[in-house]
Parts: structure tokens; sequence; C-alpha cells
């Protein structure tokens, strides 16, 4: 069934993403819809049905407005248009993302575009980490990518692919984007720290790398969340992978130096086979 409402534009963001007040909830709204904003004015009447929307929100909150409303005035339209797009891939994709990415990954596009026009290098030292963590958001990334050349004919590097799926990542965990960057760190020294310890580089691009990663997120995340698994094996484990044991615990103490948590023999016994295994790979 069709049903339509009444809504005064505030501002055209591009041919598909308007800003509008509802006319009779006089709450302003992003909507997204395909051509829903070609041929439209600011401060026009517009009467749009459901089946015109494709996503509508309100993009603040009372503690984040005045934030959004600076973008507004400051941003070209079309940048925040073409981010709102992103946005509403991302949360059919991944669910409800943190209110705050409307501001966070705007501003964090728009700036990137600006480097880009000056000939500045981005650079990301966690690419190959944010990857292997996070590949629905760096998937969302990708399109993202794709949607910034079409609209804006600017071509973003997988540098900054990265950064995009680093910010849609703390949205769907409601954390702030330096927590997941210094998270992600972490997990980058810790690898380094296993392949220093075997002598031996961990090709970033294969499984081993991803699982290798992937259970330390896992391992810390039961750690800080004060659940220990057991592990039957772990006798086994210490007596027949003595050095691989041995090189766990040191990965176990150097977590514990910089979040401040302990890691328990049980999880140190289970990284001690990945790490097994890894040595045992190289011969």
């Amino acid at each position: 069934m069709s049903i339509k409402r009444d809504y005064m534009i505030s501002k055209v963001l591009n041919n598909n993403v308007i800003l509008a007040v509802d006319k009779k909830t006089r709450q302003e709204h992003i909507l997204v819809g395909k051509g829903i904003g070609f041929g439209k004015k600011d401060g026009k009447m517009v009467r749009l049905s459901n089946h015109d929307i494709e996503k509508s929100f309100i993009a603040y909150d009372k503690r984040t407005k005045k934030e959004y409303l600076q973008l507004l005035n400051q941003l070209d339209g079309k940048i925040i248009g073409m981010s709102e797009e992103i946005i509403s891939l991302a949360e059919k994709e991944l669910g409800h993302l943190n209110s705050h990415i409307h501001i966070v990954l705007t501003d964090h596009i728009a700036f990137a575009i600006e480097r880009i026009h000056m000939q500045l290098e981005i650079s990301n030292p966690f690419l190959y980490e944010i990857k292997a963590l996070y590949p629905e958001e760096f998937q969302i990334g990708l399109k993202a990518a794709q949607l910034i050349k079409e609209r804006l004919e600017v071509d973003i590097p997988e540098a900054e692919i990265g950064f995009i799926a680093l910010h849609l990542h703390s949205a769907r965990q409601n954390k702030k984007v330096k927590d997941t960057m210094k998270d992600t760190r972490l997990l980058k020294e810790v690898v380094d720290l296993v392949q220093k310890e075997i002598a031996m580089t961990i090709d970033n691009q294969d499984l081993m790398y991803t699982r290798l990663i992937n259970h330390l997120r896992v391992a810390i995340i039961r750690t800080e969340e004060k659940k220990p698994i057991d592990n039957p094996l772990l006798e086994s484990i210490k007596e027949q992978f003595e050095v691989s044991y041995r090189i766990a615990q040191k990965v176990g103490e150097y977590i514990n130096e910089k979040k401040n948590i302990d890691v328990k023999e049980g999880e140190i016994g289970y990284l001690a086979l990945h790490i097994e295994r890894i040595r045992r790979s190289s011969n």
C-alpha cells in the first residue's frame, strides 16, 4: 500500500539523497531513494510515497546536531549525499550502525578526497589486518570506492578503503575509531612478535595469516570478557610443542602489558597450536 507524506526540502544533496523536514512531525530526515532529488529544489514542498523512499532516518541527535549542521555548511552536498548512500548500503548489509557514523565517515571521506586532489600519499599500515579482521566491512569499502568514482570521478586507493572499513566496523560495534585502530595495531604487533620469534615472515595473503589474526582477536575478546575456555590438550601441548608454547607465553605477556588483562593458560595453549602449525609449514 502506498502511503504519501509531505516534506519540505532543506537541502538536495544529490539525485538520490535529500535532507527534508516531515511536515507532520516537524522532524528533519535524510531521505534516500533512486532519483528522489532529481529536479528538486531547496525550500520546496514535495509529496513522496513510501515506495519513493528506500531509507529514511534522522541523521543526528541533540548531541551531534551542531556537528552535522556544520558539515552541511562546510562540505559539498555531493560528498554528503554520497556518504549517506554508502551508510545506507552498509546498514542494509551490516545492520544498524551508530548514528555518529553520519558525521565521522562523511568528514573522513571529504578529507580523503581533499588529500587525493592535493596528490598527498595515503598510507595504511594496517591494511592487511583490516582485510583479515573485517572482511564484510572491507567489501562495503570496495563498493564505496566504486560509488565515489561514479559520483565524483575520484579513484581512492586501497589504503583508504581500509580506513572506510575501520569506520564502519567501529560504528557496527559502537566503538570509537581510535579504539578500533588501537586494537588493530595491537594485533599487528602481536603477529610481528610471532614472526620474530619463529624467524619467518607469514604471507599476509595466506589463509594461515588470517586464521592467526582472527584467533588472536577472539582470544583477546574472551580474555577481556573474562570468559576462559577449557583446554583438555594443554599438558600435551606443553610437552610436545615446547618451543611454540614458550612463544605463545611471550604473546600472552605482551597482551597483558598492553591491555592489562591476564591471558589464561588455556588460551595460550590454543595459540601455541596455531604457532606450531605455522612453524611446521615453513619446513
